[in-house]
């Protein structure tokens, strides 16, 4: 540093006029020393530089800002460091029309990097001579300072500011800000909305208009007189616009008192004062806090509690004690630990899941409550039902509510109840509907309204070949119980093969396929003819238990398919309703069975269209049926094209009493249905006498 730095903040004086008693040359050195110390670790970079702009004393918060090391800056010049020179001559000029001074100009400098940087620079002391800026001994003395942070402050304090008077505006509570003459100088809407006064009508409102009874006003002064300015929690009685009294709780939370006045922080008086009032109004306005939480808490209806990180009360509301200890709730109080306060529970019998294994259950009730999940349901001795749910806090501590669920219990198990009953009697309806139809609606997806439909069905009938002359022979308990084997063995086939069963008459069958589910008209016809096939193949297998039951002649039965376009839907009053279908497509299918073989399953060509490819068919020729004009061409289904032999393969068999030969590929279509009846009625024959 050269010897002039020290002539900072002093004029020099001639060798005449220096003081003789001015400090010897060792003194001045060391105080150069504690001066330079002092200026080096100033928390505000310090550039001080020559007639010529170069840097000839700097400091380590000047290097910091701009990152450069010392010995760097020897003799730097300066303008090097502006990010814009204009700026730089502009500065110039004002300290020359200002008299050498100027204070907290924003510049922008450049790091060593090249990186720009806000700061807030002050020329503090200098002298204009000779057309030039010059500075106390000769140099250019600046203070520096990074604002970038001081900015952020200031941003942050404004929204700061904007949400405290947001929070202040919809404050629940009224606020009053007064002057030290007693003017409204701050409201909130709270208070508008207490005394139904419009904003505008608020602005330097003298506040006395407010009181009912001024001399309460007076007492309210001294007793802040005497506490220093503080008054919590005052029951006063104030006037709304209307002339109305209102009872008000009133606090004066922070306030001086003054030649006689009542005034408030943030007044026209403007001090620097340090003291531990913030804290005072923190702690109030916490345990005001707190005291509003436990009210809201104790206003529930369901029992709230809230345990720390060390598992111990906090707080809790009544309704907690009634629903732990019945009501007795004496020694339930903060600071108690979770386990002593369940155990004490259990112990007492409060918790019937708890009786007889007490240590067991408060282990249980331990992990659960440290390892919060699903809402817990607990039984307690009085035959109530409690159901708890658990979380944890950020700060490890657990809010647990109790709720009651008695009556919801109570509900469910009436419900449970009778929710059995239902399902009991919807399992004796089943029985009386396809189980197409009651699943389409007990699921919804049909409504039991009178309403129809055309679709595309394959419509079977059928009955027993002779039944009438079966019957005469038989008692009607024997009858009953031949007619309900047959029915149900048919039934079983039926539903393997997704059929819709419409109704029994007698021994007569009525069912159909493509209603309420269908997978396609060629697919519902196949499953029928199939489903044919299949009751032909069981009642020959039927044939031998019937024998044994009495039967003389074995049961045949004769099967009717069509497919065609029928209505479908609920017909019927609406009091009762039958789930069936109509149409002409249903008379055919009921002729076609009437002119089946017994033991044969009789189809229309628009049924053996959609089977022929699956099903070995033959033709029966073409019948007239009452109300159509024209002939319908029938086909017998014989049996599955894959259980068939190879077309024009002989049946020959050869035992000692017995021998058989038939070519069925050299045999009219009659010749194979005779032959077939004659090889139907030896079977029967050695089944009786087998």
């Amino acid at each position: 540093m050269p010897a002039d730095v020290t002539s900072l903040g002093r004029s020099e004086a001639s060798p005449g006029e220096r003081n003789p008693d001015a400090p010897g040359a060792a003194t001045v050195a060391e105080q150069e020393r504690q001066f330079r110390e002092l200026l080096e670790h100033c928390p505000a970079g310090l550039s001080l530089v020559d007639d010529d702009g170069r840097l000839v004393f700097h400091n380590a918060r000047l290097r910091e800002l701009l990152g450069y090391e010392e010995d760097e800056l020897n003799l730097f010049d300066t303008r090097k460091f502006w990010h814009d020179l204009d700026h730089r001559h502009r500065i110039v000029e004002t300290l020359r029309e200002r008299g050498g001074q100027l204070l907290n100009e924003e510049v922008i400098w450049k790091t060593k990097q090249g990186d720009p940087v806000h700061l807030l620079i002050s020329y503090v002391q200098v002298a204009y001579r000779a057309g030039h800026v010059g500075f106390v001994g000769g140099k250019r003395v600046a203070w520096l300072y990074d604002v970038t942070a001081l900015k952020q402050r200031e941003a942050r304090l404004v929204e700061q500011e904007r949400q405290f008077r947001e929070l202040l505006a919809d404050c629940p509570a009224g606020l009053s800000l007064v002057d030290e003459e007693g003017r409204l100088v701050f409201h909130n809407a709270r208070l508008r909305e207490l005394l139904g006064y419009e904003e505008h009508e608020l602005r330097l409102f003298d506040t006395r208009k407010f009181w009912h009874d001024l001399a309460h006003r007076a007492r309210l002064i001294e007793t802040l007189r005497e506490r220093g300015g503080r008054l919590i929690n005052e029951e006063v009685i104030w006037k709304t616009k209307r002339g109305e009294l209102v009872h008000l709780l009133i606090s004066y939370v922070q306030v001086a008192y003054r030649g006689g006045h009542v005034s408030f922080v943030g007044g026209q008086r403007v001090a620097w004062l340090y003291d531990i009032s913030a804290l005072r109004h923190a702690e109030e306005a916490r345990r005001k806090s707190e005291q509003r939480l436990a009210e809201a808490i104790e206003s529930i209806s369901e029992g709230f509690v809230f345990y720390d990180a060390d598992d111990r009360l906090v707080l809790c509301n009544s309704c907690y004690r009634a629903l732990l200890y019945g009501g007795d709730d004496a020694g339930l109080t903060p600071g108690m630990s979770f386990e002593s306060i369940v155990r004490r529970s259990a112990e007492r019998g409060s918790i019937k899941d708890a009786q007889g294994r007490v240590e067991e259950w408060v282990a249980e009730r331990l992990e659960q409550h440290r390892n919060p999940g699903e809402p817990q349901v607990q039984r307690r001795g009085d035959g109530r039902w409690i159901m708890v749910s658990e979380r944890r806090t950020e700060d490890g501590g657990t809010v647990a509510v109790y709720s009651d669920i008695t009556e919801l219990k109570q509900r469910e198990e009436s419900l449970s109840e009778k929710s059995a009953t239902l399902e009991a009697l919807s399992g004796k309806l089943a029985k009386y509907l396809a189980p197409q139809v009651y699943d389409s609606i007990f699921a919804g997806r049909q409504d039991v309204a009178i309403a129809s439909k055309r679709k595309k069905l394959t419509v079977f009938f059928s009955d027993i070949a002779g039944f009438t002359e079966t019957t005469d022979k038989m008692e009607s308990e024997d009858l009953t119980q031949l007619l309900n084997n047959y029915l149900t063995e048919m039934s079983k086939i039926a539903l393997q093969y997704g059929a819709t069963i419409d109704k029994y008459v007698g021994d007569a069958i009525m069912i159909f396929f493509g209603d309420p589910e269908s997978r396609g008209v060629k697919e519902d016809a196949l499953a029928c003819v199939k489903m044919a096939l299949a009751m032909q193949k069981r009642m020959g297998e039927l044939a031998g238990a019937w024998r044994d039951a009495g039967i003389e002649t074995p049961l045949r039965c004769r099967i009717g398919i069509h497919t065609g376009y029928c209505t479908v839907g609920n017909f019927g009053s609406e009091d009762r309703m039958d789930y069936t279908i109509v149409g002409g497509a249903v008379n055919l299918a009921s002729r076609l069975e009437h002119e089946a073989p017994p033991g044969g399953v009789l189809i229309s060509y628009e049924t053996f269209a959609h089977v022929k490819d699956e099903i070995r068919c033959e033709s029966r020729g073409e019948i007239r049926i009452k109300g159509l004009a024209y002939p319908v061409a029938t086909y017998e289904a014989i049996d599955f094209t894959a259980n068939l032999e190879p077309a024009g393969a002989a049946i020959r068999t050869a035992l000692p009493h017995m021998r058989l030969e038939v070519d069925p590929e050299l045999m009219s279509g009659e010749e194979r249905r005779q032959a077939a009846a004659a090889l139907r009625q030896a079977a029967d024959r050695l089944a009786r006498q087998a």
